[in-house]
């Protein structure tokens, strides 16, 4: 395998209110917006987000985001007023928490995963 690192796109019907509602989420704006219709973030572990506009594909995405504490996230995002759509508190394998951008992309926060690479 050659591979080094993964983007997830997210397709959005208006990229300038896509922009304020994941800078909201993210904690801050965009790393680079290589053209009008695209901005994305790049994490410090590795990965981005590109969301970009795409009318007919819009609400169409799901990404996961693998977070070192579910709680703390959950916390974040009462801060920012972003509700969760869903939320399992099961520790058996790992938390998961869902929530949705305006466009009805489905973001995932999944927690650290527990037991499931101890044999």
């Amino acid at each position: 395998m050659n591979f080094r690192n993964a983007l997830s796109g997210i397709a959005v019907k208006d990229i300038d209110a896509a922009i304020i509602w994941y800078e909201a989420l993210i904690g801050r704006p965009p790393d680079i917006r290589p053209m009008d219709r695209v901005a994305a973030w790049q994490f410090p572990e590795g990965g981005w987000i590109e969301v970009f506009r795409e009318e007919e594909r819009a609400g169409m995405s799901t990404v996961i985001l693998a977070v070192a504490s579910l709680e703390l996230q959950l916390a974040e995002l009462a801060k920012t007023g972003i509700a969760v759509t869903y939320n399992t508190p099961s520790k058996d394998i790992g938390e998961v928490a869902i929530i949705e951008d305006p466009d009805g992309n489905r973001i995932v926060f999944a927690g650290p995963l527990t037991g499931v690479l101890d044999d």
